[in-house]
């Protein structure tokens, strides 16, 4: 039978209403109590007067009540600092199994490539996994780890030669037996590890192979003797692979790939499993995303919430695999930087100044978003050429601020400007740069209170110095307050708008010249 949420482990034999470990109230001041006990022995045994013993027995009273009074508070303070330590301690562990988790994810994606797949496939893997082990109840830890341990379920493939995993023909017996082996080198490269994530990826690399009638690879196993894991991973993977193209076939249509899978039900696929896979099928559509790409506001939603989740979490291959899958779903990159990227950050800055995110946790949503901005502009540029006029960004110095800015970049030099990229200037630096570089635009990057007159000064110089050159502010999409218009000035209020702004400019620019 499968296993059901909440039939994990042993049920607990915990009396209701009191944590386990933590002494009954009434305890707490006993030691006081006794002490005043004895007091009141003590005082009778050596012949006090009744008024002596009442006074100490009140004595006693407000002793005993006093101590437990103090001790109760110490030990609320006690165990709201063990939980408090502890929640730390699970979050660093969890975000350290979930570095590791990426470090061989990455190596899978390589793999991927290799077979010259775009490495959506081990994101959909994932994504059909979870969507699967849901379904027939598993808990949701169970399924969290799922969703990072099963993209690794081919990692195995980085020893399989070349010649062999791209053979556009069919394999010999003796090519098979070494495409085999990638289930015992895949649990060979990720097992022993003290991460659960690579644990149970360890255990899927190793299973997913194995049929249920028992005639799979490499053990042999059958039924319910194939961990449950590797039983789902392996209804996920073989969709996937027969709906997608390969170097030695073209893709199955869905109808087909169902068909193919219910006549193995009970023979290679776990029948019950089976049959959950085909309700989420229906009810997700071949791609689990079919109805959200028929409302792009959705999708778009639908990606801004995964992104900014990732983001919280520090969550790197879920962040850029959101924005792989959006891309896919044919979401421009113009429209990600303004209604994915750019509001997910303003989230992060939201939950850092209300002291929601450490300082840590800032710092890593901010690499993380650099490096998807690094994969995307490659996306975005591919053979672009730079034939059109000159355009300098400028952070100014204190802005820290620059995403913001390096998105509208990125959008300038996919429409195929020339430019040129720096962040922290003074305002004298600034000045250094367009003598040297002659851009026939510059962008500044956006205001906030803590570089507004660092921002002031810049464009009073260069207003001095160079008062015809036209000047693009930003605004609130690329990172902070919007400044007021000024003569000659364009402020950009949206990142979408980035190149529109900049041929407006420039054109208003030469117009003025020419007359």
């Amino acid at each position: 039978m499968l296993r059901r949420a909440g039939t994990h482990g042993r049920p607990s034999r915990r009396p209701p209403g009191r944590p386990s470990g933590r002494p009954h109230p009434l305890l707490a001041g006993a030691p006081w109590a006794l002490l005043g006990a004895a007091s009141l022995v003590g005082a009778l045994l050596a012949g006090a007067s009744p008024p002596v013993v009442g006074c100490l027995a009140v004595l006693a009273v407000a002793t005993s009540v006093l101590g437990w009074h103090v001790g109760a508070r110490s030990r609320l303070a006690l165990e709201g600092e063990i939980e408090r330590r502890t929640s730390e301690l699970k979050r660093a562990l969890s975000e350290l199994e979930i570095a590791q988790a990426e470090t061989v994810q990455r190596l899978s994606m390589a793999v991927e490539f290799r077979d010259e797949d775009t490495g959506a496939h081990i994101e959909r893997i994932g994504r059909f996994s979870v969507l699967l082990a849901e379904h027939i109840g598993m808990d949701a830890e169970f399924c969290e780890r799922l969703r990072h341990a099963a993209p690794l379920h081919d990692v195995g493939k980085v020893a399989i030669p070349d010649a062999i995993l791209l053979k556009p023909g069919p394999l010999t017996p003796e090519e098979r037996a070494i495409v085999e082996t990638h289930a015992e080198e895949g649990h060979r490269l990720v097992r022993g590890s003290s991460s659960s994530i690579l644990d149970m990826a360890a255990t899927i690399a190793l299973s997913h192979q194995e049929k249920w009638d028992g005639t799979g690879y490499p053990r042999g196993l059958k039924g319910e003797a194939i961990p449950i894991e590797g039983r789902i991973v392996a209804v996920a993977d073989v969709f996937d692979a027969l709906t997608s193209d390969r170097v030695y076939r073209k893709a199955f249509s869905i109808d087909e790939a169902v068909q193919m899978m219910r006549e193995q039900r009970g023979r290679h696929f776990d029948p019950v499993l089976l049959d959950a896979f085909m309700e989420v099928l229906g009810r997700t559509g071949p791609d689990a995303r079919a109805q959200l790409r028929s409302d792009p506001v959705a999708l778009v939603e639908s990606t801004l919430e995964t992104f900014a989740t990732a983001l919280e979490r520090g969550d790197a291959e879920m962040a850029e695999a959101a924005i792989a899958t959006a891309i896919e779903d044919g979401i421009s990159p113009t429209t990600l930087h303004a209604e994915v990227i750019g509001p997910a950050l303003r989230r992060i800055t939201v939950l850092a100044g209300g002291g929601e995110m450490d300082a840590d946790r800032e710092r890593r949503a901010n690499t993380i978003t650099r490096r998807v901005l690094a994969t995307l502009y490659r996306y975005m540029t591919g053979n672009t050429e730079p034939t059109r006029e000159r355009v300098l960004l400028a952070g100014v110095a204190g802005d820290e601020h620059t995403l913001g800015l390096q998105m509208v970049h990125d959008q300038l030099a996919a429409a195929g400007f020339h430019t040129i990229f720096d962040t922290d200037l003074s305002a004298q630096r600034l000045l250094e740069m367009i003598n040297s570089q002659s851009p026939d635009l510059v962008v500044v990057g956006a205001t906030v209170p803590t570089t507004a007159e660092s921002v002031e000064m810049a464009l009073r110089d260069l207003r001095c110095s160079r008062p015809d050159l036209p000047i693009v502010l930003g605004g609130p999409a690329v990172g902070g307050s919007l400044p007021r218009e000024r003569r000659g000035m364009r402020v950009l209020e949206r990142i979408d708008e980035s190149v529109e702004a900049v041929e407006d400019l420039l054109a208003a620019s030469a117009s003025t010249a020419s007359v």
